[in-house]
């Protein structure tokens, strides 16, 4: 139970806490101008004070730990395990609580820090936590799919605006093996069968995550079919058989280098005189192109070119057009013969090179027949590389025949243990009727109590785990969505008091009442009132005062008696922290 929630400055406003329905309302004065809001009066500042010192995460300069907070201090007093204690976490050091009051009974004590005060560490003090409230132990080793103080009285404290988009989930990206867990424990259902569950999920993400891997080349391997793998490694069976038979037929010729370099030298000059005959065969094509197409210029030509250059070059010297003629066919004449003894030397030179590479030829055919079914001491040494390689690769093969066989047997393996966990759940399931089908009741009349007809909540085991969902008729509004949060909330306090779980608060913002009509916000408090006075819990919850449905309570409902604690905009003072930032 909560009792009080204060802090190290003047300004603070104290909150003093008692058992049933309290109120902490926002008022909006009558001075306030047009541009004053309540908005910014500390409701949800309040309720993350209460989530910090019940061990929430916290982040450098993310929620209270901002740097107009800097050195603040905010205390909880609160029973533990019919202890009354006070917890003080400060924004300067959120690792350790420090401890007022007597811890008998408590799992693990306080130690003093080097500063002399009591306390624990925030790992401590959520066990102390776990224990207190759940029944749980958080001693044991980190790891593993189990639930824990922090995650379960997120759903008791939801301090975080995505918290009030589902029933089932207190954050945006909540995975599912921690709703189905911990929703699990508080419905009365096995939270160990979803564990498992999740366990069965890990394995067969981890066989999808190593096929990927090797289907990408991240991690070496085959990703064939078994068959493709036996075909394959039969092939290079067969291929050992034949290197293995070379090597026992093989046989060294001691001149082998020496005959084999001979043998290359003749082929490099071989090539050498073909790439030579090459050049000169493309030149004999181009002189005999030139003496076909060489020859004199018409005179009308010349006589338009020369009068052009007389043209173009103004004051130069002229010749006579006759000169010029005489000039360019005595050029004509020089280039045809040379061209001629070009053509000449180019066939003489390629005739030659025919008779040298014949010969060349027959001389390296003699070379080649001597190395025929012989070899070097290298090639031997290279072919037993070869033939250990294939072995090699042989091996390698067998062992991914195995690595696959493995990994089809563990997804096979998975699929039949899913199987048996999901009867083995469904079995569970049924024996324990008589615990779960209380919370069922319990929605049912929670919700026809805000609604003319009675809602449901549905526990469905489907082949990935527990599935959960709510449903109250009528047209989907966010209302309606509001309302199935806060009916199934008041379902897991008041179950876990049948229960006999020592968790006794349930906290909300204002948010839960977005979207709800006057009528039914009426209805949820009276039924929180009822029900905390006959479950013996604690609700606390923020509203600005407009919000408050005056007109539609029942009678003999005073809900000002309930009011514990009132913000107001008349100026920063009034605020939570007494000034606004």
């Amino acid at each position: 139970m909560i009792r009080a929630i204060r802090a190290n400055r003047r300004g603070f406003h104290q909150g003093t806490f008692t058992p049933g329905v309290n109120l902490v309302l926002a008022d909006r004065s009558t001075t306030a101008g047009d541009k004053d809001t309540t908005n910014a009066l500390g409701k949800s500042t309040l309720i993350e004070i209460i989530d910090f010192c019940l061990g929430s995460n916290t982040s450098p300069r993310k929620g209270l730990r901002v740097e107009p907070l800097e050195e603040w201090a905010f205390t909880l007093e609160l029973t533990v395990s019919g202890n009354d204690v006070a917890v003080t976490r400060s924004t300067d050091a959120p690792g350790f609580f420090a401890i007022e009051g007597p811890t008998t009974g408590w799992p693990v004590q306080p130690t003093t820090n080097k500063d002399g005060i009591t306390g624990l560490d925030t790992k401590k003090w959520r066990s102390v936590l776990a224990w207190a409230l759940f029944g749980l132990s958080e001693l044991s080793p980190e790891g593993g799919y189990k639930p824990s103080a922090r995650s379960l009285l997120s759903y008791f404290v939801r301090s975080q605006l995505a918290a009030y988009n589902t029933p089932f989930k207190h954050f945006d990206n909540q995975k599912t093996w921690d709703i189905q867990v911990h929703n699990a424990f508080l419905l009365g259902l096995d939270w160990e069968k979803a564990a498992t569950w999740q366990q069965l999920k890990d394995q067969k993400n981890a066989l999808d995550a190593l096929k990927q891997a090797i289907k990408t080349g991240a991690v070496d391997g085959e990703l064939a079919s078994l068959g493709e793998l036996e075909a394959e490694r039969l092939r290079l069976t067969t291929q050992l058989e034949r290197d293995r038979d070379a090597l026992s037929n093989f046989r060294v010729l001691p001149q082998y280098r020496e005959i084999e370099a001979q043998a290359n030298a003749l082929t490099t000059e071989i090539h050498s005189l073909v790439n030579a005959n090459i050049t000169d065969k493309r030149r004999l094509e181009r002189y005999r192109d030139s003496l076909v197409s060489e020859d004199a210029p018409t005179e009308d030509r010349l006589a338009a070119l020369y009068n052009e250059a007389g043209i173009a070059l103004p004051g130069a010297v002229r010749k006579t057009l006759s000169d010029a003629r005489a000039f360019n066919e005595q050029i004509i004449v020089n280039r045809r013969e040379f061209i001629a003894s070009e053509i000449a030397a180019h066939e003489t030179a390629i005739t030659e090179r025919d008779d040298q590479i014949a010969a060349l030829t027959d001389r390296r055919a003699g070379y080649l027949g001597a190395l025929a079914g012989q070899g070097a001491l290298e090639e031997l040494t290279q072919l037993q590389e070869l033939h250990a390689a294939t072995r090699l690769r042989v091996d390698e093969l067998t062992n991914r025949i195995t690595q696959l066989r493995q990994m089809t047997s563990k997804a096979d393996t998975i699929k039949v243990e899913t199987v048996e966990l999901k009867r083995a759940t469904t079995l569970d399931y049924e024996e324990r009727r008589a615990l779960w089908s209380q919370a069922l009741s319990l929605f049912s009349d929670f919700s026809e109590h805000l609604y003319k007809s009675p809602g449901r909540l549905v526990i469905d085991i489907d082949d990935t785990g527990y599935k959960f969902d709510v449903e109250i008729a009528g047209s989907p509004s966010e209302g309606i969505s509001k309302m199935k949060i806060f009916c199934y909330d008041l379902v897991l306090i008041s179950f876990a008091r049948q229960r006999g779980l020592g968790i006794d608060f349930l906290i909300h913002d204002s948010t839960i009442f977005d979207g709800v009509d006057p009528r039914q916000r009426a209805h949820a408090l009276e039924l929180a009132a009822a029900m905390s006075a006959k479950h013996g819990f604690q609700y606390i919850c923020t509203l600005n005062t407009d919000m408050v449905p005056v007109s539609d309570f029942s009678a003999g409902f005073d809900y000002e008696n309930l009011v514990r604690l009132r913000l107001t905009d008349t100026d920063p003072s009034g605020s939570l922290l007494g000034f606004r930032y």
